[in-house]
């Protein structure tokens, strides 16, 4: 019985449970990002999935975002500008998450 209170204890624990930087990284690394522009001209930014950080989450539309401005025009091209950010997004975003007490 309690193998199986367990399990089910298990099932609905928090996803990021005390903001455990490795299982934000391993969702944030599966992420894709779609960007649109309406007809006055703004960008739009969905992803696919969350990090479980809303803050990264909002850095990689802004990336995905600069990566469609700087010209990337096919999806191939978008997902390879995107992809090659990640890195350095996370990075930041790792410093920046060890430097809170």
């Amino acid at each position: 019985m309690s193998a199986l209170l367990a399990i089910l204890l298990a099932g609905s624990a928090p996803a990021v449970e005390g903001g455990d930087i490795v299982v934000i990284a391993q969702r944030f690394a599966g992420i894709s990002a779609s960007v649109t522009r309406d007809a006055a001209g703004k960008y739009g930014c969905a992803l696919s999935d969350t990090s479980g950080s809303a803050k990264l989450d909002s850095r990689l539309c802004k990336a995905a975002t600069q990566c469609v401005r700087k010209g990337a025009a096919a999806s191939d091209e978008v997902k390879a500008c995107i992809e090659a950010a990640k890195p350095k997004l996370l990075a930041d975003f790792r410093r920046t998450y060890q430097a809170q007490p």
